[in-house]
């Protein structure tokens, strides 16, 4: 993924008018958002070397290119003391990459404004962190990134460096204990000499060992707990009010809690299926272009920004063709040399429920079980097609799949053929996955919820959207893209509504 380089999204700010506005700053200590307190908690789980010298590129990429000569020599500086510790902790050689390499070619794609190169290597970087907690949040990390000020970038770019040099700290004693272990034991008193240092120096080496597990164990107690939290809003959000007899228990694969882990899990696909960064990827841009005008996106293909919002859109773009493909099937439209076993049992389904809700409001009675019953047919058939229906063979995947392929392939080509045969599979799972979900799931639920999507343009309600911004600087922002809708129950009243997933969004900063 490469970074936004777009002129309007850069602050003109200089380091004295940070601090002379810090009272105004989004990032302060006094008031912590969700989404810094969970960028704040992803710093502190990164665990290697390599995870901070790919975040010191990554903030880089964010810093503009003009005012060369200041930052030339930072970045000279920064690099080159960088490589000096890579070559003591001798990393390099043994991983795959060649971290230093990485770091010079990054120092000379800057310096003499190899945009094709730096971009490639920026995303390789982005691709590394995602495996260690970015995935499907990259970009707002990215925009987070993007709107700290020049000082707060300087500021990170510091806390970096202390962290890895910590880590050089650490390579020395246990390097001079090894020396230690390796010295030749010539005398009596020498033997006696050595052990004793090599006692205390392991004594030591365990404790600090013993602290640093320590400090692990309390950041993973501490994730957990966020998303132990995290989970238990989700689950106050969806609790669905006095429908006891109609809900879920915890252990049914059909609760809110199991609907919400299969939303996510299409969130992650979807965010491989759609990329279009990288040199796997080629952007078409005349169509891609076209595409982001037609919803309205202020932003032109090539450019890095441009490339993050085509992205999300066309996650916006899969699930919408897939919803209607399968609608047109369900409906007759779409016919099948096969039984439509999945369209009969809709159809005989929504009958049968119609005519139970006509059986209560025509014969009296005071009994509960004919109020349920058009839930509990609903919820059990439902469940059953969500288990069963359209398996990865049948007519409708494979088709709406091959014409998924071809409308990606209108606004990006996948030039890598390894890659292009993993899009292919993941089609066949992402078309089945959506069906699933929005056709079946959602109406295995006690209160069906709905899906809403929001257009560009429009302005931000942080209850129901997920980005990088925080709730205080929402009326300075409006929505740029919209990829993945809000999942929930809504009623037109925000405290009412229950949110099972927020939507994903982009923003950009309103007209003035």
């Amino acid at each position: 993924m490469a970074s936004s380089q777009t002129p309007s999204k850069r602050r003109s700010t200089q380091d004295r008018e940070f601090v002379k506005n810090h009272g105004k700053n989004d990032y302060s200590l006094e008031v912590v958002h969700e989404n810094n307190w969970q960028l704040f908690m992803w710093f502190a789980s990164l665990e290697t070397v390599e995870n901070y010298i790919c975040l010191f590129i990554l903030v880089w990429d964010v810093i503009p290119v003009r005012n060369s000569q200041q930052f030339t020599r930072e970045l000279k500086e920064e690099t080159d003391s960088l490589i000096q510790i890579i070559k003591e902790l001798n990393i390099s050689k043994e991983n795959d990459k060649n971290y230093s390499k990485m770091l010079e070619d990054y120092n000379n794609y800057r310096f003499f404004a190899d945009e094709i190169h730096r971009q490639n290597l920026v995303h390789d970087v982005w691709k590394e962190l995602e495996n260690y907690g970015l995935k499907n949040i990259s970009y707002a990390v990215l925009e987070q990134l993007d709107r700290c000020t020049l000082l707060q970038k300087k500021e990170l770019r510091a806390m970096i460096l202390s962290r890895i040099k910590s880590f050089q700290s650490f390579s020395r004693k246990i390097k001079e204990i090894k020396e230690l272990q390796q010295a030749p034991l010539n005398n009596k008193n020498s033997q006696v000499s050595n052990s004793t240092i090599l006692d205390d120096s392991n004594k030591q080496l365990i404790e600090g060992t013993q602290d640093i597990r320590e400090l692990l164990k309390k950041n993973e107690e501490l994730t957990a707990q966020v998303k132990d939290l995290i989970k238990e809003n989700s689950k106050q959000q969806v609790a669905l009010g006095n429908l006891t007899n109609v809900s879920w228990n915890d252990d049914d694969p059909h609760n809110p809690k199991k609907l919400i882990g299969d939303i996510t899990d299409l969130q992650d696909l979807l965010s491989d299926f759609t990329m279009v960064q990288g040199s796997d990827y080629k952007i078409i841009n005349d169509d891609a272009n076209a595409l982001l005008r037609a919803f309205k996106c202020e932003v032109n293909c090539p450019s890095s920004r441009a490339s993050l919002v085509l992205g999300v859109l066309l996650q916006r773009v899969t699930i919408t063709l897939i919803i209607e493909s399968a609608e047109k099937y369900l409906n007759g439209v779409f016919e099948s040399q096969e039984t439509a076993l999945e369209r009969d049992i809709v159809n005989t389904t929504e009958t049968l429920i119609t005519q139970t809700l006509l059986f209560e409001e025509n014969r009296k009675g005071e009994d509960d079980v004919t109020k349920i019953t058009p839930i509990k047919i609903r919820q059990h058939v439902y469940s059953a097609l969500s288990c069963r229906g359209f398996p990865s063979d049948h007519p409708l995947i494979k088709s709406t799949a091959t014409r998924l392929l071809n409308k990606m392939n209108r606004y990006r080509q996948v030039v890598d053929e390894v890659t292009n045969d993993e899009t292919n599979d993941l089609a066949i799972q992402i078309t089945h996955k959506v069906i699933n979900i929005f056709w079946f799931s959602f109406k295995t639920q006690a209160i069906v919820p709905t899906y809403k999507f929001f257009e560009a343009g429009q302005a931000l309600e942080p209850h129901l959207m997920q980005g990088a911004f925080g709730n205080d600087e929402s009326r300075k922002l409006e929505v740029e893209v919209c990829g993945f809708p809000c999942i929930g129950i809504f009623t037109g009243d925000k405290l009412s509504d229950r949110i099972f997933i927020k939507a994903q969004i982009i923003t950009r900063s309103k007209r003035l």
